[in-house]
């Protein structure tokens, strides 16, 4: 398979239009724009996602827990995998339920990006893109690299060599 050009890698800087890109947010309080330039300088961690990826949905209590103990450094964002209208509505249902389900949730769900599925392209999730402070992408994961140490090592700044996921 052929990558979109536009696709970033290990080492890439994150460009300027997809720190600026409006993004809808839904959490408890309801919807609203955010843009990842908000959380410029804190380690990102974009977590893309689908209701029907077991790992996916195992994961993201998880990565919710860590991103609450840890958000003086850390930002995590969880992005929504489907590219369909029906998949669009289909995962907005569901997200509201998933927050009712888990009152104490406080990492924002964003309801599909085309862009940053071109310019962080997977085929398969769940596909963790790890930012640095520093802008620049520092992993391209799956779920197994998603350990405290690896994470507390990401947020300090720390060379990461975890494997990349093959998208």
């Amino acid at each position: 398979a052929v990558l979109p050009s536009v696709a970033l890698n290990v080492g890439d800087t994150v460009p300027l239009e997809i720190w600026r890109t409006p993004l809808a947010a839904v959490s408890r309080s309801g919807t609203n724009t955010i843009a990842l330039e908000d959380y410029k300088g804190k380690a990102i961690i974009l977590d893309f996602w689908a209701s029907w990826c077991a790992p996916c949905l195992e994961h993201m209590p998880y990565l919710d827990s860590l991103h609450r103990e840890k958000k003086a450094g850390l930002q995590v964002i969880m992005m929504n995998a489907s590219s369909s209208r029906d998949g669009f509505l289909t995962e907005g249902k569901f997200i509201k339920e998933y927050l009712g389900l888990h009152p104490n949730f406080i990492t924002p769900f964003v309801l599909r990006s085309d862009l940053y599925r071109q310019y962080f392209f997977f085929k398969v999730v769940p596909h963790y893109i790890w930012i640095g402070a520093d802008g620049s992408i520092k992993a391209i994961t799956d779920h197994k690299a998603l350990t405290s140490d690896n994470i507390s090592k990401f947020i300090s700044g720390a060379n990461l060599s975890l494997p990349i996921k093959l998208r």
